[in-house]
């Protein structure tokens, strides 16, 4: 269960600020009018240390173009990213690097951030091997990690084809935590996943949160995960945030007609038992 709900889970300081983030692309081609579409326009939402804010929406909304934007895989045309105070939205590659240790981003398909020809221990190992860490020492921290996301350090040597989607989610995530991440972007990272090992990755996600004080950035359309793990809620819809709030304030009492499709879908006790209340 995410943390004790608050009116306002916000600081004065937050992990991570985002203030008038605006990223349009350009379509058509030689024998085409090119287009200029806005994917995200004016987007503003704050995350404290510790917490995670669940940007949510359907396919299409921009919630994938704004996490791509805060891991600075696209740059943004206006707006600001700050990160602890400093604001990442212009700086150059040479200036990015310690914020790339920092923020770390899961995939939906987690095998699509790995070498398939790769064993376990050198996908978690890959980041340490850039640092030049030594090869013992780059060991002892797989072996750490494997455990700390409930696989087995004998499995190090496996092929990452020989994993289940579960386990390979679970290994991606291993992966992300070798640079000690301040700040997690999970890009749907669950909802190729069944119910069960949604739930199973979603508690582990919870107790790697409350150990190593992280905070994520969760992007879904599946509400019942929202009132799994967030603290804080934003709803977009066609490029905007359009409405903004604690979990509990947004789950029972929506305002936006986005929001009020989104659980639609979600039983009352279905959301009430995500979120560890009575039923």
């Amino acid at each position: 269960m995410p943390s004790s709900l608050t009116t306002d889970v916000s600081s004065s300081n937050p992990l991570l600020r985002v203030k008038a983030l605006c990223k349009h692309y350009v379509r058509g081609h030689v024998w085409k009018k090119r287009v200029s579409i806005q994917a995200i326009n004016q987007v503003n939402f704050e995350i404290a240390a510790g917490h995670t804010l669940a940007l949510v929406g359907t396919s299409g909304s921009g919630k994938s173009t704004v996490a791509r934007c805060i891991t600075r895989l696209e740059r943004p045309e206006t707006g600001h990213i700050w990160i602890e105070g400093t604001d990442i939205a212009r700086l150059g590659s040479r200036e990015l690097s310690p914020f790339r240790r920092a923020i770390q981003m899961i995939f939906q398909d987690a095998i699509t951030s790995m070498n398939p020809r790769f064993s376990a221990a050198e996908v978690i190992e890959e980041p340490l091997l850039i640092q030049g860490r030594s090869r013992a020492e780059r060991r002892e921290i797989a072996e750490a990690l494997i455990q700390d996301v409930a696989l087995s350090p004998g499995w190090l040597d496996r092929s990452v084809m020989e994993f289940s989607g579960g386990q390979r989610q679970r290994l991606a995530i291993a992966r992300a935590l070798t640079l000690q991440p301040r700040l997690l972007v999970l890009d749907e990272a669950l909802s190729g996943l069944d119910l069960s090992t949604q739930a199973q990755i979603a508690n582990l996600l919870l107790d790697l949160q409350s150990k190593r004080c992280l905070t994520y950035l969760l992007i879904s359309h599946e509400m019942g995960l929202v009132a799994r793990m967030a603290d804080t809620v934003a709803v977009m819809a066609n490029g905007q945030i359009v409405e903004s709030g604690d979990l509990e304030q947004v789950l029972t009492d929506p305002q936006h007609m986005e929001t009020k499709n989104l659980l639609a879908s979600v039983k009352v006790t279905e959301l009430k038992l995500a979120a560890g209340a009575p039923s």
